[in-house]
């Protein structure tokens, strides 16, 4: 506050920036909230008119999976809980090999040159173009075989954004580092994580986000149960409903899980703050 000559206090000036704050929040509600809803009731109408099926159909036939199951009595939630259950297994595995592998790649020169023709020369691979070698690997292993499907198509973006990471470092850090004392896992550990972090966060988001999309492919293999299987005998038994509704929610499951990524990544990299959720 302010004291004029006659000795009345004035009130603040209002912020600057305050209309400009407003105008970005509109902003992001009209880029984030309102065009993405027109573009799904536009694409909803090409769907309903290519294939006759109305937003009741998909919603009664969403509600009789949820309450009375599908043609072989199996539930909406057991069909769910088993896709995550097998994307989940995919996805640590994916992580838990791509991860220390972009590393050793990315850091160390000798790794590099032995791996990374092997690597660049796999990748361009479809994860499906594997299903039969899945089958013949795992024979009547049913569940091993969509496990490596849903771990080759998450394992190359988290190697190859985990590499690009460690590579992106800085050499200036690492050298002063050296100077002060410090050894290879203390570099790695303090130095090369950290920098690393944006990307391999990255690698994470886009390798669920491929092995959650396989999923659907791996259980049409076989297995009884899981979404990508409900679509399948959806489709088999003519309920064109069942199939929409199925698809509607691998789209909302895998959105709210690249959502968690987000949070978390905003949580743990702070000093990000390009981070957007």
């Amino acid at each position: 506050m302010t004291q004029s000559d006659s000795g009345q206090v004035s009130k603040p000036a209002p912020h600057p920036q305050k209309r400009q704050t407003t105008g970005e929040i509109l902003r992001r509600i009209l880029l984030k909230v309102i065009v993405p809803v027109l573009i799904l009731i536009v694409l909803w109408q090409l769907i309903a008119y290519l294939t006759g099926t109305s937003l009741v159909d998909v919603l009664s036939d969403l509600i009789r999976l949820t309450t009375e199951g599908d043609s072989e009595g199996h539930f909406l939630i057991d069909h769910v809980q088993v896709s995550l259950t097998r994307v989940a297994i995919g996805f640590i595995f994916a992580a838990a090999t791509a991860i220390p592998f972009g590393i050793a790649i990315g850091r160390y020169r000798l790794v590099d040159s032995i791996f990374g023709p092997v690597v660049e020369a796999m990748r361009p691979i479809p994860p499906i173009a594997w299903i039969p070698l899945a089958i013949l690997l795992f024979r009547t292993n049913m569940l091993g075989a969509q496990v490596f499907i849903i771990w080759v198509g998450a394992f190359f973006p988290i190697l190859i954004n985990t590499t690009t990471g460690v590579r992106r470092t800085e050499p200036v850090h690492i050298d002063a580092a050296k100077t002060f004392g410090a050894g290879e896992l203390q570099i790695l550990s303090k130095i090369v994580l950290p920098s690393a972090g944006p990307e391999v966060f990255a690698g994470l988001r886009i390798g669920f986000g491929i092995g959650w999309m396989c999923l659907v492919a791996a259980e049409m293999i076989g297995g009884g149960l899981g979404l990508g299987y409900l679509v399948l005998i959806m489709q088999q038994v003519g309920r064109t409903g069942a199939v929409i509704s199925s698809m509607l929610l691998i789209g909302l499951i895998g959105f709210l899980i690249s959502y968690f990524f987000l949070i978390i990544e905003k949580k743990l990299l702070k000093w990000r703050q390009t981070v957007s959720v």
